[in-house]
């Protein structure tokens, strides 16, 4: 009998941020309009935080503050 495994939503999410690309990253967090779900805008935003990239165009659309 195979074992089933399910993991959390929110690692899947993080999993499938950490895949993209910074510059599509950079897209699902600052176009709202393609992007209607929250939880996926923050996984691409913490991403490009945690790659340091992008930070200064996310700053400029007030979604991360820079030091």
């Amino acid at each position: 009998m195979p074992i089933t495994i399910t993991l959390p939503e929110s690692l899947n999410k993080k999993t499938a941020a950490s895949r993209l690309s910074s510059r599509k990253l950079l897209d699902i967090a600052t176009d709202i309009a393609v992007t209607k779900n929250e939880r996926d805008i923050q996984s691409a935003i913490l991403e490009l935080q945690q790659r340091k990239h992008y930070l200064p165009e996310l700053a400029a659309q007030g979604l991360v503050a820079l030091p």
